[in-house]
């Protein structure tokens, strides 16, 4: 495999290069202060993927845990083909690994960079990128830092919108109906937000995506400057011209898009009715994924599982388990735990049965044993507890969560991984490759 290719940093060691036995990865596609972001490949499909690797320890001193459990929270809903996917998300005891889809035509700030887009191809992107943010707001997500780095270009040169770490969920904005944290990347921040007295979530989109319709037809940024502060007086006033070549019925558009009162500013609703946004729109069609269809059915208790069967080969675990009500972040950053779930056809009583037949197998004590749930302890040559609880998911699977506490007392075999789970593996329920 080719070694990373940015300057000066470190390829993978060679026990990373292959990533919980199924990730190669090759090299570096691009970092920031908590994060890097690899290209691999999954052993078991052939299939391209991004892997965005996050420091625990950088993200814990820098008070950002609770945006990297928004983050996964947020993008494990939202199933839109212009956002890019989060197939799965994996962790150890120092690193969390988000597994994302993986963006063949990189940046379309690269692009840009190069030479300005026509209008037609400018309207193109803006349309994709609006359908994206329609989309989010319709279900309560607000992405706050939508920017031409942010946004990719999949290998049919498609949008794809990425980097929901500084997203807000309608449960964040206070009382008096505003969101209230300072984000987002300056020459893309909206002026409500400099004012610091609250802003709305989905009129701070609007005005970023002003700045990239902007930016694609002209080139360059509509308020860009080297000092900060005059950056920001500008942004407060609504200080920027419009390139000559712009057509008027543009200009009307970028006008409405970067008004500084968020009053008056477009809304989504108007920009799909904008005479030179409508030109060539089409509708993005994509199918309800199984959140969608599962909260819709009229009748849970007596549905038999068998119109979830399309949508089920089509998803991974990591899909399926998400969409539980029972699945939490918890764990994520506590070392002392470790924590998987995956899915079975088995019923529960078999599934206990079978975790306590191997559990007492390998000299464990079962210390609490109900229906869907089994508590297990051993300290002969080390300190170990476990925990199985069994939760239903639909009619025909369930989901099984592990919690394992494990410290050794000598070097050699690990209870959980080499001695537990290998006895545990006829239980697993194989989904079809992540698509």
């Amino acid at each position: 495999m080719p070694e990373l290719k940015h300057a000066g940093d470190e390829p993978p060691s060679p026990a990373e290069k292959t990533l919980f036995k199924r990730y190669e990865i090759s090299y570096l596609l691009g970092y920031g202060a908590f994060a890097k972001v690899y290209y691999a490949r999954d052993a078991h499909n052939k299939e391209h993927v991004a892997i965005k690797v996050i420091n625990k320890q950088k993200i814990i001193k820098g008070g950002l845990t609770a945006n990297v459990k928004r983050e996964i929270s947020i993008m494990r809903q939202l199933r839109h083909p212009n956002i890019v996917r989060l197939r799965e998300v994996l962790a150890n005891k120092k690193k969390i690994y988000f597994v994302l889809e993986y963006a063949r035509g990189g940046e379309l700030f690269a692009k840009v960079a190069k030479s300005r887009f026509s209008e037609h191809l400018s309207r193109r992107y803006f349309q994709q990128l609006i359908s994206v943010v329609g989309y989010c707001h319709s279900r309560g997500v607000f992405h706050r830092d939508l920017k031409l780095e942010n946004l990719l270009l999949d290998e049919k040169w498609k949008l794809k919108v990425t980097d929901f770490g500084l997203s807000a969920v309608t449960n964040q904005i206070r009382n008096d109906g505003l969101l209230h944290t300072v984000c987002g990347t300056p020459a893309y921040v909206a002026p409500e937000i400099l004012l610091k007295n609250g802003y709305d979530g989905a009129k701070v989109d609007i005005w970023s995506c002003g700045i990239i319709l902007f930016a694609l037809n002209s080139g360059y940024l509509p308020f860009n400057d080297s000092n900060l502060m005059v950056m920001y007086r500008k942004i407060l006033t609504g200080e920027f011209r419009i390139p000559q070549w712009t057509s008027p019925e543009l200009k009307r558009l970028l006008s409405r898009l970067l008004d500084t009162n968020p009053v008056t500013r477009i809304t989504v609703d108007e920009i799909l009715k904008d005479p030179w946004f409508k030109i060539g729109y089409e509708e993005v069609e994509f199918h309800h994924d199984y959140l969608e269809l599962k909260d819709n059915r009229s009748d849970t208790s007596s549905s038999t599982g068998d119109e979830l069967k399309p949508y089920l080969k089509a998803m991974n675990a990591f899909d399926i388990i998400t969409f539980s009500s029972g699945y939490d972040l918890s764990g994520l950053f506590d070392d002392r735990e470790d924590r998987e779930r995956f899915l079975s056809q088995d019923s529960p009583e078999k599934i206990i049965e079978t975790v306590v037949a191997v559990a007492e197998g390998v000299g464990l004590t079962v210390v609490v044993k109900k229906e869907w749930c089994v508590k297990v302890v051993g300290g002969y040559k080390c300190n170990f507890e476990m925990v199985v609880e069994v939760k239903r998911l639909t009619d025909e699977l369930v989901v099984v969560e592990v919690r394992v506490r494990e410290s050794e007392v000598e070097t050699g075999n690990r209870m959980w991984k080499d001695k537990v789970k290998p006895g545990l593996s006829g239980l697993v329920y194989e989904t079809g490759p992540a698509g």
